[in-house]
């Protein structure tokens, strides 16, 4: 009986009212420790605190010298004396969206973000759930239970914006509106290596408007920030993106442990992307759920670098995975990947573990189902809305 199914049938018979309630409890016992881990957090200085700085800098000084790490911690030590110095390589769009922000106050400005990113959070899971309360509970708790999405309580980092912007997209889609998808998938050009190769899964399974739209708005962004930032601004983003690359810190969650930097890490990212849009195409027929999951865990697969607030990414695909439905034995491949998610923030090769294994079983699952694409993106949403 999968979690699908679990749901969509009456409760009646004892031993599925015993599975629905050892789930919320499991998950509500989870929840609770997250909360001990809010309550408990030695997080002095939320990532919204050098956000916040780094917008402050770009709206007082310019956007030109954003990117001088001699500025980026003036304004750090002069709004928050004593705290450590962590840049920020964000590309200039985060500047301007958070410039509203940096005019005001820090505190409500730090309010008004970190409610918006746990509203982010929520909506997205509550937009990907089934239909039946059960399973918006369920949707729900996966992320109240996870544990990298205490960090959105008490860090307030980007990701969970990324995440509504693919939620909307699938909803974009879905309803046949791939414009309206491309432009909203845009929002995860605010950290472009979280969701990088979405659009191009999305090209290969047939979305060609979608991406259209995608490339369209990064082609603008891109050209803004380069007239923004002028060759100085350009060199100086390129230097203090290398240096961050460069933190072993933030190199944990990544394939360069692993297979080392460089040539080699290059080559394993060439690779990696050329599985991701096959597998994409190949399985193009299964479903925009497997698309964005193939695309959600390839590009955290190439990802060089990131930050503990980043593991949130893990969440989508297991979201939109069981929403697509399976048997069993996926619900139980998907109920690992989420405890392997948990476990990420502690053992961080779980990341590479989880990311990898996710398309790999995807790959299999294509393999015993044998389905060939017979109809395009637009009969697929027809097909999904009925």
């Amino acid at each position: 009986m999968t979690v699908a199914a679990l749901g969509s049938l009456p409760a009646a018979q004892p031993w599925r009212r015993r599975a629905r309630v050892a789930l919320v409890a499991a998950l509500f016992d989870l929840a609770l420790y997250n909360l001990y881990q809010v309550t408990r957090s030695p997080t002095r200085w939320p990532d919204f605190a050098f956000f916040y700085a780094f917008a402050r800098a770009g709206v007082i000084e310019g956007y030109r010298r954003v990117y001088d790490p001699v500025v980026q911690q003036h304004w750090i030590q002069q709004l928050f004396p004593g705290a450590p110095f962590y840049v920020v390589v964000n590309p200039p769009p985060f500047a301007w969206v958070l410039a509203p922000l940096a005019l005001l106050p820090f505190g409500l400005a730090l309010w008004i973000w970190t409610l918006s990113m746990i509203a982010a959070l929520a909506i997205s899971s509550q937009l990907l759930a089934p239909p039946g309360r059960f399973l918006r509970l369920v949707y729900l708790g996966l992320w109240l239970a996870f544990l990298p999405a205490y960090l959105v309580f008490v860090s307030a980092p980007l990701a969970p914006l990324v995440i509504l912007s693919l939620a909307l997209a699938w909803k974009f889609v879905r309803d046949d509106h791939q414009v309206a998808a491309g432009l909203v998938l845009a929002v995860g050009l605010l950290k472009p290596t979280l969701a990088i190769l979405v659009p191009v899964a999305l090209l290969a399974a047939g979305y060609r408007r979608t991406f259209m739209a995608w490339l369209a708005a990064a082609l603008a962004a891109v050209g803004a920030s380069c007239l923004v930032l002028g060759p100085d601004g350009i060199r100086a983003y390129i230097a203090l993106t290398l240096d961050f690359a460069a933190n072993a810190y933030y190199l944990r969650w990544s394939l360069v442990p692993i297979v080392g930097g460089g040539v080699a890490w290059a080559v394993a990212v060439v690779a990696i992307t050329l599985a991701i849009i096959w597998l994409a195409w190949r399985t193009r027929q299964q479903g925009l759920e497997i698309t964005i999951s193939i695309g959600v865990m390839g590009s955290l697969l190439i990802n060089h670098h990131m930050t503990p607030g980043d593991l949130m990414m893990l969440l989508l695909p297991v979201w939109l995975l069981l929403r697509a439905g399976g048997s069993l034995v996926r619900d139980g491949a998907l109920a690992l990947a989420w405890v392997g998610g948990w476990l990420s923030l502690i053992f961080p090769v779980l990341v590479i573990v989880v990311a990898s294994a996710t398309p790999a079983a995807i790959f299999v699952d294509s393999l015993r189902s044998g389905r060939r694409l017979r109809s395009g993106p637009s009969e697929l949403a027809r097909e999904a809305a009925r």
